[in-house]
């Protein structure tokens, strides 16, 4: 039996979630190269599984315990445990293996709890370790191997995270996200530039930037992937990258 086929199964299945749940971060992962598709994906898709549990899920515990099933599991396949017949946690698996440091991704989780418990929410600190991980092990995923532009990862994690608290749904904390973004000042967060890193992240961090931008002007911000905001995304994948 060929081992391949279940991964080429779970990429399909994961990468067709993610385009209904993040178009904008499915686009992105198709300016990779195509061995770096599924990490990205992977990647991408357990940020949104994350995020979504803490905005549909209503009772405080059970999406507590949903987040610490999934830190777990990535610790279980950090250390060399066969993954369950679970679509993102097969993929997760087969990257891991080469490209991605699931242990260290498993961090992730510490940033959406606060907003499954009870206690106070610091939209600068979710926004910063939440970017940083996730930017980082999307710099891994595509390939990066060092330098400025994983140097610059983080910063423009946290460009994405602060943005992604005005674009995304957040559902059942959504007053407790909309309280906690009076600590942030987007202008100044938009300054970041992430022109070193690689195009799957350089897009991300262009939209985000776009958005901060408009928050920080008053706009409202345009429906995610127009026809606009894609060409955005091809304009700053095709711009000259600085070394």
């Amino acid at each position: 039996m060929d081992e391949r086929a279940p991964v080429a199964d779970a990429q399909a299945h994961v990468g067709a979630e993610l385009r209904a749940r993040s178009p904008e971060r499915w686009l992105s992962c198709l300016w990779a190269a195509e061995a770096a598709r599924p990490a990205l994906l992977a990647v991408h898709a357990l940020d949104c599984e994350l995020q979504r549990i803490v905005a549909e899920i209503g009772d405080p515990l059970l999406a507590e315990i949903r987040l610490a099933w999934w830190r777990e599991q990535l610790l279980a396949l950090a250390a060399g445990a066969a993954p369950p017949a679970q679509p993102l946690l097969r993929l997760l698996a087969a990257v891991g293996r080469r490209r991605v440091d699931l242990e260290r991704l498993a961090r992730i989780e510490e940033a959406f709890l606060p907003l499954a418990t009870a206690g106070g929410f610091d939209a600068r600190a979710h926004a910063r370790l939440r970017g940083a991980l996730l930017f980082e092990a999307l710099f891994e995923a595509a390939g990066g191997s060092g330098g400025p532009g994983r140097a610059a990862a983080p910063a423009a994690g946290e460009m994405w995270a602060q943005a992604a608290l005005w674009r995304e749904r957040w559902g059942r904390v959504a007053a407790r996200i909309e309280t906690a973004r009076a600590q942030l000042a987007p202008a100044a967060a938009g300054a970041a530039t992430g022109a070193q890193l690689p195009v799957p992240l350089r897009v991300l961090a262009g939209l985000a930037r776009a958005d901060l931008a408009a928050v920080a002007a008053g706009r409202r911000l345009a429906p995610a992937a127009t026809a606009g905001r894609q060409l955005r995304m091809a304009l700053v994948a095709l711009a000259p990258r600085r070394a």
